[in-house]
């Protein structure tokens, strides 16, 4: 393995038109990228932002280029993308169980449907990603601090919930990932 590498990292396994841009995955770029991706073990966060995408990492699955099980993240709020909607939310988590059952799943709302999106994928038994990446404001009034302040507002959705947080160890078994060796082994 590479020094530094990293057990996790994105990966969108198709391109989608972003307000301005096209977020570009050629096939050829793609490959590549879950190619070096299993030469060094890392484990795919697969970046899903339409439904072709959520089928594309299941294909790729299949033939070997993706490790089972998946680890989908659904990317929600960006325009001309995955909409802010429940009921497609609702769809494409069931689209990913019936196709890929033994897939996690989490999701990421993009803006101002950030805190929304979060209860949409707690509540239902999945995870959410949360924090100063996707939206930098807790509310329409007000900045959000600093980067703790949305991933406590996630803990209290989870609480709520019922839903426990996962501790680091935890969460490296959900994602299926290496327990850390102890420091000084």
């Amino acid at each position: 393995m590479p020094p530094f590498c990293p057990d996790m990292a994105s990966l969108a396994v198709g391109s989608n038109n972003c307000p301005t841009r096209v977020y570009g995955n050629p096939p050829d770029l793609v490959d590549w990228l879950a190619s070096e991706m299993q030469k060094s073990d890392v484990k795919p966060e697969i970046e899903a932002f339409d439904l072709s995408h959520i089928f594309q990492a299941v294909k790729m699955s299949r033939d070997s280029r993706l490790k089972a099980p998946l680890y989908v993240q659904f990317v929600t709020g960006v325009r001309n993308a995955m909409p802010a909607d429940r009921p497609s939310f609702e769809f494409y988590v069931e689209t990913l169980k019936r196709i890929a059952p033994d897939a996690e799943w989490c999701g990421a709302g993009i803006g101002r449907h950030q805190i929304e999106i979060n209860e949409w994928f707690i509540a239902p038994d999945g995870h959410t990603r949360t924090g100063l990446e996707d939206n930098v404001r807790l509310d329409n009034d007000r900045l959000a601090p600093s980067n703790a302040a949305p991933v406590r507002r996630a803990a209290e959705l989870c609480a709520r919930h019922g839903r426990p947080v996962a501790s680091p160890v935890e969460a490296r078994a959900i994602l299926g990932l290496p327990p850390v060796p102890a420091k000084g082994v």
